[in-house]
């Protein structure tokens, strides 16, 4: 169990593209960013995730669910809210089973996040890295939204 909120810092907390897509499906996103920010979380932004965001958001199996619009305004409501954090390059060696993910952990580590939430399980495997905990979004709801 998380301590108190008035007991410890802001939590960092980076959010992957996927999940922030499944909110805008099911129209949930706005009542998930206001938990984040009444609760004094630090959302970490970088450019690579606020494009993958449109890329994704712009897809033709996505018209039925939202207007292109809205993931619009999500990036840039989300690169005025949040804190831009270069994810950098890792190299030859990968982070993660899948490459394309490893800027979330770059993300992560460079930010200093101690949270990474996400539904990809090539991240959800790996539990932690570094100092990130990494969790799908019902978790993170369960622990520190509730």
């Amino acid at each position: 169990m998380p301590p108190p909120r008035s007991k410890r810092a802001a939590l960092r907390v980076v959010v992957d593209v996927n999940v922030l897509i499944s909110f805008l499906i099911g129209r949930r996103l706005g009542g998930f960013v206001a938990a984040l920010r009444q609760n004094d979380f630090i959302l970490l932004v970088s450019p690579q995730l606020l494009a993958e965001l449109v890329d994704v958001a712009a897809r033709p199996r996505f018209r039925k669910h939202f207007p292109v619009e809205f993931a619009h305004q999500l990036v840039l409501a989300l690169a005025d809210a949040g804190e831009s954090v270069e994810a950098g390059s890792t190299g030859q060696t990968p982070l993660s089973r899948d490459p394309k993910d490893d800027y979330l952990l770059l993300m992560a580590r460079k930010g200093k996040a101690d949270v990474l939430i996400t539904g990809d399980d090539d991240l959800l495997v790996l539990e932690k890295h570094g100092r990130t905990r990494i969790m799908n979004a019902r978790t993170f709801t369960n622990e520190y939204l509730k």
